[in-house]
């Protein structure tokens, strides 16, 4: 009986999908302009920020981004940091933007 059980296991978990590997990443050129002019107003200081688009099968699609604020105090900045994440998300689902997180 428990040799039937671990068949039936191990033939589930054979059958179990496989998300495919990414082979292409495709960014949107509005990405690229609007990542250089945050590099490029707040140079040499380092700076972050969040991308959005949509995973399709082996494509990778960045379809939009939004910069992080840069803060000069360090107290606060993870709550003030997801707080803002939320907020932006919000704002882009509200306009029909795609707002998934892919890096």
């Amino acid at each position: 009986m428990a040799n039937s059980m671990a068949r039936s296991f191990l033939q589930v978990a054979a059958t179990e999908e496989v998300a495919s590997p990414l082979r292409v990443v495709q960014i949107e050129g509005l990405v690229i302009l609007k990542i250089i002019k945050h590099c490029k107003e707040f140079s040499p200081a380092l700076v972050t920020g969040q991308l959005l688009g949509l995973d399709v099968g082996s494509v990778l699609e960045v379809t939009n981004c939004f910069p992080f604020p840069i803060r000069e105090e360090d107290e606060e900045i993870e709550a003030d940091g997801a707080n803002y994440q939320l907020e932006m998300m919000r704002c882009l689902r509200e306009v029909n933007v795609d707002n998934n997180t892919v890096g």
